[in-house]
């Protein structure tokens, strides 16, 4: 029996900001600038006493954004133009428990990204597989991206660490697809292209897990699945990792 103690995501993760194209609500001249631009009957972005602080608006009738090659609006009210970029982490801990030749282990963690005013992110895994140290030697799970370990699928008694960010069926029903909030017309971020195949797992130190094909706005949440098995030669151990996510987004 070997006992896998997986500490992911919630443990590290950091932030990286790279400027790129720019995009905000502020329009200006030489003669004039101006933060929001509303088309409706009303509101107030600075309402305020000493005892509280408000933003209001009256009257919106749509929100969201719409562009083309050559322009890009966003509608609603209330829309400040200062940029950020916040990664979450929503889960502890993982414990896939103990681990043996004849059966797959799995577990799941949840962070979210969530972007305002960007081009796009990426969100890349940085840590080494889990890894057990005794005395002087040390043993690392096998990484699911190269074929002595099997590239895409789980099997017993093969030594593998694998995940993805997508709903799986097998080796059991676990994990759930990236959720825009509150849908995808407010939210863009997907899993990556060789982390969202159902039922087949990858892992490599800097591989690019999640990310958006086009401007990051909103809060998506993203569910990594984790998968791990051992051979008759794995050695014994408690087997750990701290999962760190960096979050890169250009503007």
């Amino acid at each position: 029996m070997k006992r896998l103690w997986l500490a992911c995501a919630v443990l590290g993760f950091t932030t990286w900001v790279a400027t790129a194209s720019s995009a905000n609500a502020a329009y200006s001249s030489a003669n004039y600038s101006a933060n929001e631009i509303q088309f409706g009957i009303g509101g107030d972005p600075q309402q305020q006493s000493s005892s509280y602080k408000a933003q209001v608006s009256v009257g919106s009738t749509g929100v969201g954004d719409v562009s083309s090659t050559n322009y890009k609006a966003f509608s609603g009210f209330l829309t400040p133009n200062e940029v950020f970029l916040e990664m979450g982490i929503d889960s502890t801990s993982v414990n896939l428990g103990n681990l043996d030749p004849s059966s797959t282990r799995t577990g799941t963690a949840i962070f979210h990204v969530r972007a305002y005013l960007d081009s796009g992110y990426t969100v890349q895994t940085v840590s080494q597989p889990p890894a057990m140290t005794s005395g002087s030697a040390t043993h690392t799970l096998c990484a699911m991206s190269s074929p002595n370990c099997n590239s895409i699928t789980p099997t017993p008694g093969i030594e593998q660490f694998g995940i993805n960010l997508v709903a799986n069926t097998s080796p059991t029903t676990f994990g759930a697809n990236p959720a825009p909030q509150p849908d995808s017309n407010f939210a863009t971020g997907q899993a990556a292209p060789a982390y969202n195949a159902a039922n087949q797992f990858k892992y490599s130190v800097g591989d690019v897990i999640a990310q958006t094909n086009i401007s990051g706005w909103g809060a998506t949440n993203y569910t990594i699945s984790y998968v791990a098995n051992a051979s008759v030669s794995t050695p014994s151990g408690s087997y750990t990792m701290i999962h760190d996510l960096v979050a890169v987004v250009t503007y």
